[in-house]
């Protein structure tokens, strides 16, 4: 899985880099169609956000997070909201599974 950070006005440190891959690892384990994430940091004078954009096989996924005050917190939301959408996606493709098996 290739990731690639992107940082708009602000300096991003290292940790949250480190924090940012170790938990796209464990949302790969979801699903193995994720091919890319692009992940887009940034700041507007005191709000911080987050854009996570995931692409593979079959799948454009897109979340934001933002928060007033802290990068983590809204580089979590994203996170969240992605892993929902993954789940979501799976959930999907497991029921049109089981439906047709049926017929």
């Amino acid at each position: 899985m290739r990731i690639e950070v992107t940082a708009r006005h602000l300096v991003l440190p290292e940790t949250v880099q480190e924090m940012l891959h170790a938990k796209l690892e464990k949302l790969s384990r979801l699903d193995e169609k994720i091919l890319s994430v692009h992940a887009i940091f940034g700041k507007q004078k005191y709000l911080f956000t987050v854009e996570l954009t995931l692409a593979g096989r079959g799948l454009r996924l897109v979340a934001k997070g933002s928060h007033a005050k802290d990068l983590l917190t809204a580089m979590e939301q994203a996170l969240a909201k992605i892993e929902r959408q993954l789940k979501k996606e799976e959930k999907k493709r497991t029921e049109s599974r089981r439906r047709t098996a049926h017929r």
